[in-house]
């Protein structure tokens, strides 16, 4: 028998879980009282945001059809409350002054606030896109002052959110590339009362899983529906979380990382500040779900403009033959490579006279550049050009190179260096782009590159934005994150100006091969480099761990000469690159011919079918990240085609079958298989049961792979 106290206890709390979800459910809709309250919604996100104690503060956030709300304990975001001026510290105090609402192409809402003494204005901007995606919000400080002032942090998301009671709740990200995958590199985390997460993104990781890739998903189990965010930046940033208290509350910040060093940043008179923009949306479903819209944004709203409608384009990289390309090498490659389907052939490193002199070699390009582009181009290919145009050399002085030594351009850098001081083949110092002089210099270089050599696409590599520079006479104050900041925004000024002034040019970004992932890079670039090891299974542990906050798309694999002792094998070294932007790092006149024959098919392959699917296809992670051992898979489904794709591998277990639960399936529709290497019989079968029974795949020999097509009768 239950005693008359317990069961007290237990109908308080069954009614307070009640009165719980009544209030998540109905959040301020008819509350007369609230003011400045205003609707912002895309396809997936539904917010309300407005003014609580004379700051921004989000209200409800919710994903489209769900009544959960995230944001039903709102609290203001907080605003800077002093400034610096000539080294004195200044009281500031922010009032509400007005809000300007737009809807043309979406929602842009912008609650604005002054302060008196100093004059200062702050905008807090809300934006709203149609179609799927997230809500964006960055601030604005505008200095109405007639001196200089400095501010300390401001962040752009500072939330505080409810998670359900009794609900398994997780934190999913993953660790950039940094040159070669991790063990791990996609971490899911419980949240718990007490739990902290703390994680920065910075222009150049330095080593494994120190750096994320600046998002999170935070994902319910039970319920099927969760939010995820990101930051549009590459300077330093980071995301913070912690979480206490029952039911649990969750104290949400992101925008620029303070956690070591104090942070500072100066405004000119009549200048402004821009923190950076970050965003955050619901979702309905699991991980993929979320990723899969976000991918439909990212593509939309944040990638430059693509203009050849072969994107992804399948590229053949001269850097199969490493610093030996010349001329002649260079020529024999375009000829196989165009015989083999490939698109565009891209010049790596090993083509200039030095770093910082960004101009051919005339031992190994005797009639220089434009003869081999013209080549390519004849030969019905793009013609792509690796330069690393933020390192500086040595060379003898002269304005047309990047060079340390000049006097002209010695503060350009971070450091002074001694007069013996020399580059390595393909990277020097690193100049400071919050240098005008030096970001100006630095586009008309580019310029120069782009009309002189009459490149199609242009790959930057090495470090491109510092975080350390005492120089005083740059934009940034002496500290990292302000470093960084100034510094990428000098990075994207350069890249923004290019693309206005060759709106056809494509561009990579390499930077070491996954040391530089974020979405501010994914803004001025088609695709990004997720790591610097181009084995099989590097290949498809980058790719899993990228394709989750990034369009698969943008995520490029470099596929060296890894074939394996079989043609089955060679296969699977190909299949490895091609589940999204795939670039051949081989120099593909030494294949056999039996080689050759196998890859022309799987290049057609990826023209024909996949490529489709990359572009508007949904991507799902049917297994386990790839650890060399046990069979690992991936999955395309375009629900407007009824078409997708398995890519099927085998590591080295001695497992020769595998059952793989596919997902994005109609359960009542029928679906034709097919195996492409003919591992299997073709069949038809359901929806339900490939998605709850599975699908079927045998191979007989290890490190080897299977393509097999889906599509809807």
């Amino acid at each position: 028998m239950i005693k008359g106290s317990v069961f007290n206890q237990f109908m308080l709390m069954y009614i307070f879980n009640l009165l719980l979800v009544s209030i998540n459910a109905f959040p301020l809709e008819d509350d007369a009282s609230l003011k400045n309250i205003y609707s912002l919604s895309t396809e997936d996100t539904m917010m309300r945001v407005g003014i609580k104690n004379n700051a921004p503060a989000l209200f409800q956030m919710n994903s489209t059809g769900n009544k959960w709300n995230w944001a039903s304990r709102p609290r203001e975001i907080s605003l800077m409350n002093h400034v610096y001026i000539r080294g004195e510290r200044k009281s500031i105090k922010w009032e509400f002054k007005d809000a300007l609402l737009e809807e043309k192409n979406g929602t842009k809402l912008a609650l604005n606030f002054k302060a008196a003494h100093p004059p200062l204005e702050l905008s807090s901007i809300w934006k709203a896109y149609p179609g799927p995606g997230p809500i964006e919000h960055e601030i604005l400080i505008r200095n109405l002052s007639t001196e200089e002032i400095q501010i300390p942090i401001q962040k752009t998301i500072d939330f505080q959110l409810l998670l359900p009671i009794r609900h398994q709740i997780e934190c999913w990200w993953v660790e950039k590339g940094n040159g070669t995958p991790s063990l791990i590199g996609t971490h899911k985390e419980i949240i718990y009362d007490g739990y902290y997460f703390y994680k920065p993104s910075t222009p150049y990781c330095l080593a494994p899983g120190a750096d994320m890739i600046p998002w999170i998903t935070i994902q319910d189990r039970k319920a099927l529906h969760g939010f995820y965010m990101g930051i549009e930046s590459s300077g330093q940033v980071c995301i913070n979380i912690s979480a206490n208290g029952t039911p649990l509350i969750l104290d949400v910040k992101s925008g620029i990382d303070d956690t070591y060093v104090e942070y500072r940043s100066r405004i000119p008179p009549q200048g402004s500040y821009e923190t950076p923009a970050c965003f955050i949306g619901c979702f309905k479903g699991d991980v993929d779900d979320g990723a899969n819209r976000l991918h439909r944004f990212v593509e939309t709203r944040l990638r430059p403009p693509v203009h050849d409608a072969r994107y992804p384009l399948l590229v053949n990289n001269s850097w199969g033959s490493g610093m030996a390309v010349d001329d002649t090498l260079a020529r024999k490659m375009i000829d196989d490579a165009a015989a083999l389907g490939i698109e565009i052939f891209h010049l790596d490193a090993g083509w200039y006279k030095g770093v910082g002199e960004w101009r051919p070699h005339p031992d190994k390009f005797p009639k220089g550049l434009v003869p081999i582009v013209d080549y390519a181009h004849q030969k019905g290919m793009l013609f792509g050009l690796w330069v690393g145009w933020a390192q500086g050399g040595n060379p003898p002085n002269g304005m047309s190179k990047l060079a340390v030594s000049n006097p002209d351009m010695k503060n350009w850098f971070p450091r002074d260096l001694p007069e013996q001081w020399r580059p390595e083949d393909f990277t020097g110092e690193t100049v400071c782009l919050a240098c005008d002089q030096a970001k100006s210099w630095c586009l008309e270089e580019l310029r120069r590159i782009v009309k002189e050599y009459k490149i199609d696409l242009l790959e930057h590599d090495q470090r491109v934005a510092v975080e350390v520079c005492p120089r005083s006479n740059h934009r940034h104050l002496d500290n990292p994150a302000d470093i960084s900041h100034h510094a990428t925004n000098g990075y994207y000024e350069i890249y923004d100006r290019l693309r206005k002034e060759f709106p056809r040019l494509i561009f990579e970004n390499c930077v070491n091969g996954g040391r530089m992932v974020d979405f501010g890079v994914a803004k001025r670039v088609h695709y990004i480099c997720f790591t610097d090891t181009y084995n099989p299974l590097s290949n498809r542990r980058g790719f899993y761990d990228a394709s989750f906050p990034l369009p698969p798309s943008m995520c490029e694999a470099y596929v060296a000469h890894h074939p394996g002792p079989t043609l089955d094998t060679f296969k699977a070294m190909l299949r490895s690159g091609m589940m999204g932007w795939c670039a051949i790092m081989c120099d593909t006149s030494s294949w056999t011919m039996e080689q050759k024959a196998a890859a022309k098919r799987q290049f057609e392959i990826y023209k024909t079918w996949i490529r489709p699917l990359i572009n508007k296809g949904n991507l799902y992670h049917i297994e386990k990240r790839p650890d060399g051992v046990r069979w690992d898979g991936m999955q395309y489904y375009d629900p407007q085609t009824g078409k997708g794709i398995v890519f099927a591998f085998r590591a080295t277990t001695s497992r020769k079958d595998h059952i793989y639960k596919l997902k994005g399936l109609l359960t009542t529709e029928e679906y034709q298989i097919r195996y492409e290497d003919g591992t299997s019989t073709s069949s038809l079968q359901t929806g339900d049961h490939l998605m709850n029974y599975g699908l079927f795949v045998r191979l007989e020999e290890p490190e080897t792979s299977e393509l097999i097509y889906i599509e809807k009768r």
